[in-house]
């Protein structure tokens, strides 16, 4: 697989778009905060991240399957440069941030990237073998960790040393860099993409697309699941593991940092650790979701009960690795199972889903934790992980689910 030129390029541009994006918007968010000493204001950088996914979503899975994938990439890449570019711009006077102009910033990198990320999941399968899928996705995902790790890292003290225009500016470098590595990609041709007959409306391939995840015997419970899933996940936000450690373990914002990194550091050695038992993931990919979904609300209640920053950093590297390697299973299973043409559909509605139900779960449990105990927040989330994880145990086609091999492939193609 290291040997494949095309996936290497595809690895490159998720390396590149994952650091700019983040290192931007490390560096945007410090500011903010900096500028304004507004928590809320500082909150609105999530929810301009996150609101484009919910309204785009539905568009962008129909044009990512409707168009060269490749294409997809290298447009919007030429989007994200542009509006880094406006940013440099804005940033030319007396060093202050324009909040609600970055806002909109902000929402144009990620409505940008609704169509960015789905492209480039789906092409994973374009570009390897089915046996190499779990392997793809998981070096994806570790190098994809690592450069959100980096970004919290450097971004903080980059802050410090350079003024925000010059950070923007190597933003520039970096999407610059990612829009030459996926132009030289070189991406199988997708059967009727070149094709002459007419193609359906947008509205159309909307609900087809739909329609074919209601029906599919695997996509449709892993959707519901991972939208679950993001109900408890709106406990994890930086805002409430602050008042956590702050609250429950008499810590400060360091304290939160060394949980963050240890999360990190976790999900880095779980995607690592994904390669070796790739063969355990083709088989029983989603046993091991399942099994992932209950392990987390039996974590989240140990966190709920730590005693100690340490305990609770533990914990949060704990997390790391199941939750690595059920990501891995995921999308491995969804790139194995879907249709290559309606990939790009099935990843914007799962992206569409669990994003607005995670920006508006985020947002009630900071409004609870105002009233309730900030531990029973997290005893709450362990409740809800659990009963995704049985849901999910439930479900037989989902549990008993396998990865298809090359022979099974060729044979049901043929």
């Amino acid at each position: 697989m290291l040997r494949n030129r095309n996936f290497l390029f595809l690895w490159f541009v998720n390396v590149t778009t994952t650091l700019g994006i983040e290192l931007f918007t490390v560096t945007i968010l410090v500011t903010v905060f900096e500028q304004t000493s507004s928590t809320l204001q500082a909150a609105g950088v999530m929810v301009a991240r996150t609101l484009p996914a919910f309204l785009l979503g539905p568009v962008a899975g129909v044009l990512v399957d409707r168009f060269p994938r490749k294409n997809v990439l290298l447009s919007m890449d030429i989007v994200r440069l542009g509006l880094v570019g406006l940013a440099i711009w804005l940033l030319q006077g007396d060093g202050g941030i324009p909040v609600m102009a970055i806002y909109l910033i902000l929402a144009g990198l990620s409505a940008a990237d609704v169509f960015h990320r789905p492209a480039r999941l789906s092409l994973i399968p374009s570009l390897v073998t089915q046996g190499e899928l779990v392997r793809a996705n998981s070096v994806i995902l570790a190098s994809g960790q690592i450069m959100m790790a980096v970004s919290y890292t450097v971004g903080g003290w980059l802050i410090l040393v350079l003024p925000l225009r010059e950070i923007a500016f190597m933003v520039i470098v970096i999407f610059l860099a990612a829009i030459i590595t996926a132009w030289l990609m070189v991406v199988p041709k997708r059967e009727g993409i070149e094709s002459d007959a007419p193609q359906e409306t947008i509205w159309r391939s909307f609900v087809a697309g739909w329609q074919y995840l209601r029906q599919h015997p695997i996509a449709r419970p892993l959707t519901v699941m991972e939208t679950i899933e993001h109900v408890p996940h709106g406990i994890w936000t930086g805002a409430l593991m602050l008042a956590f450690t702050v609250q429950a373990l008499q810590g400060d914002s360091p304290d939160w940092g060394y949980q963050v990194t240890g999360y990190f550091s976790g999900m880095i050695l779980g995607s690592l650790a994904a390669l070796g038992i790739s063969g355990w993931l083709r088989r029983y990919p989603g046993l091991i979701i399942a099994v992932n979904a209950l392990g987390a609300g039996v974590l989240t209640m140990a966190y709920a009960s730590s005693q100690t920053v340490w305990m609770a950093t533990a914990l949060a590297f704990v997390f790391g690795p199941p939750f690595a390697i059920r990501d891995v299973a995921q999308d491995s299973l969804l790139q194995g199972t879907v249709e290559d043409g309606q990939l790009g559909r099935v990843y914007a509605t799962r992206e569409m889903l669990r994003n607005v139900v995670f920006m508006f779960a985020g947002l009630f449990f900071a409004w609870l934790s105002d009233l309730v105990p900030i531990r029973l927040i997290y005893v709450i989330g362990g409740i809800i992980y659990l009963l995704t994880g049985i849901y999910a145990m439930s479900n037989k086609a989902l549990r008993q689910s396998r990865m298809p091999t090359t022979v099974e492939v060729f044979e049901s193609s043929g």
